[in-house]
């Protein structure tokens, strides 16, 4: 249990840094929220990831169903930017989209990191 927990910190810090030294605004995040998206997305993660633990979901399945999340959330976040940008921010769902799919990108990475991070191959 303490190893699931140190990696679960570890995959919250790593997320957190990365958007702090501006990952997710070179992918296309708004400067504005960039920083804030991945500190929340990566609690939003935690809290994903210890609802997995507490089910006994092993680290195999938590490594698929988050990079599934990664790839479908990072694909609303573009396709949101997108439609909000054609708007010219005149469309609060496309903006929605834009904003809660880069924290959807956030707490699926907590979860992909944390699970590869307790992996074991056999």
């Amino acid at each position: 249990m303490m190893r699931q927990g140190l990696a679960l910190a570890s995959a919250f810090v790593a997320v957190g840094m990365l958007a702090w030294a501006g990952i997710p605004e070179w992918l296309g995040a708004h400067p504005y929220w960039a920083v804030r998206i991945g500190w929340t997305g990566g609690a939003v993660g935690v809290v994903l990831v210890a609802v997995m633990i507490a089910f006994r979901v092993t680290a195999t399945t938590r490594i698929g169903i988050g990079l599934a999340g990664l790839g479908l959330a990072f694909a609303v976040a573009r396709i949101g930017a997108a439609r909000f940008a054609a708007s010219y921010a005149e469309d609060a769902l496309a903006g929605r989209m834009w904003f809660f799919g880069w924290i959807t990108v956030a707490a699926a990475l907590t979860l992909v990191l944390q699970a590869l991070a307790v992996w074991r191959r056999r």
